[in-house]
Parts: C-alpha cells; sequence; structure tokens
C-alpha cells in the first residue's frame, strides 16, 4: 500500500515510524519525503503481514495517513508515444518500450499528475 504520511511540528522530533518497524513485521520504503521542524509530509509503501496493524499504530500516535488512491492510465487512442511525460515521472511508472511505445505502470504510479500536464494529446488521465 502506499500512503502519504502527514507530520504537525509536535509529531517530527518522534521515532514513531521506528517503533512500528520494529513492533510489526512490516516492509517500509520512502518513495518521497519533505519534512522539518514545522512539520511535513512523507509518501511511503508499506507492506507485510502486519501492514494494516502498522498503520493503525501510526495513526493511533498521532500521524495523519492518507492512502494513496489515484493512479494514471493511457488512452491508447489519444496517446502518439511522444514520451514527453516519461522525464516528469519522479518513481519511473512511465517507460519507453523496446517497440518506442509508452507502457504506463498503474501500480507504481503514485498519483502525482506530473505527466498528466505534460501530455500534448491529453491521453493521460488520473483514475480516483
Amino acid at each position: 500500500m502506499k500512503a502519504w504520511l502527514k507530520f504537525s511540528p509536535k509529531m517530527v522530533n518522534q521515532a514513531v515510524i521506528t517503533h512500528m518497524i520494529k513492533k510489526f513485521d512490516v516492509s517500509f520504503n520512502i518513495l518521497r519525503a519533505d519534512i522539518n521542524p514545522k512539520g511535513g509530509q512523507m509518501l511511503i509503501e508499506i507492506s507485510g503481514p502486519d501492514a494494516k496493524e502498522g498503520i493503525e499504530y501510526i495513526k493511533k500516535a498521532g500521524i495523519d495517513v492518507s492512502p494513496v488512491k489515484r493512479v494514471v492510465k493511457k488512452d491508447e487512442e489519444l496517446c502518439i508515444d511522444c514520451g514527453a511525460c516519461i522525464s516528469l515521472c519522479p518513481v519511473k511508472a512511465i517507460e519507453i518500450e523496446k517497440d518506442w511505445t509508452v507502457d504506463v505502470k498503474d501500480k507504481e504510479c503514485i498519483g502525482c499528475k506530473l505527466c498528466t500536464f505534460s501530455c500534448p494529446t491529453k491521453a493521460i488521465k488520473v483514475v480516483e
């Protein structure tokens, strides 16, 4: 599961994530982070047998958790495979295949929408 974690200023210096990883059987990957003394947010991917329990643990500790529900889809009829979207993807969910077509990997997408702004034919759409 991918989710945005939002930290208040009082939560920034707490070791909640460390405690969650020690307490539960989870794999935790930080995809993006912007945290400073005033608070911040972190995009994470969490998996494992205890992922749901780990998420509940950090919620109870005071961290706001918002699961990523948006993904992008490519409209095959509109796409001209120009590749304008590829360089903007921060998680490399869009690639050029060997046959020079654009491939959108929706399971890797974080829903940031950067690719949608660059598409000249509006072939990439955000889907909830």
